[in-house]
């Protein structure tokens, strides 16, 4: 009888490790871990929110950015908070998407600090290396100019009480135009706050 038990041991293990191993699961519904940082269904979220606010200001139809959709570059990104490793990335690419699918934007990919590609120019250096047809190369000045940038901070409040902690994060965005350097646009998301006991989460 021990004998048989003994055998029967390691599928108890594998029942367990089964049981507690990774799952996939919907990142924005019931079963998604809630971090006392900002997680991936308030990015959602933000992105969303701050969308509809420059949609909604009526900013990107005005006659002075016409032609439109409005060449727009991403300028710095600011991490201001606790957390090192912030996917701002991935908040101004739903950001983009959603402005680009509208119609009221496009993206200068050639400059700024997200969604950056580097092959335009590297395109136009080619035009004195004789391994390629220099007659498909564009000439030199074809590349698009920004008239609007959009500038991002992402901030962060520390509070706490004798037993409790509070984290605080807000998205901040502004966009500037960029031939006069003013600010024409500003917006911030909800603010998203985590409570917590002191001690019960670690970094």
């Amino acid at each position: 009888m021990k004998t048989k038990f003994l055998l029967f041991l390691p599928f108890l293990f594998l029942g367990a490790a089964c049981q507690y191993g990774p799952r996939r699961i919907d990142p924005t519904g019931d079963d998604a871990v809630v971090s006392a940082g900002v997680d991936y269904s308030e990015l959602l979220e933000w992105s969303g929110n701050l969308t509809e606010q420059m949609m909604a200001s009526g900013l990107l139809a005005r006659d002075e950015y016409a032609p439109q959709p409005v060449a727009m570059v991403v300028s710095e990104v600011q991490n201001k908070t606790d957390l090192a490793h912030f996917p701002t990335e991935l908040i101004l690419s739903n950001i983009r998407q959603t402005l680009s699918k509208s119609g009221k934007a496009r993206w200068v990919s050639t400059y700024g600090s997200d969604g950056v590609d580097s092959v335009t120019r590297e395109t136009l250096d080619l035009k004195k290396d004789p391994l390629f047809d220099s007659s498909q190369i564009p000439e030199a000045g074809q590349a698009t100019v920004a008239k609007l940038s959009l500038r991002t901070q992402i901030l962060w409040l520390y509070s706490q009480g004798y037993r409790e902690a509070q984290n605080t994060y807000v998205m901040r965005m502004w966009i500037s135009d960029v031939r006069t350097g003013e600010m024409v646009w500003e917006g911030q998301s909800n603010p998203i706050a985590k409570k917590f006991e002191k001690g019960s989460v670690s970094w």
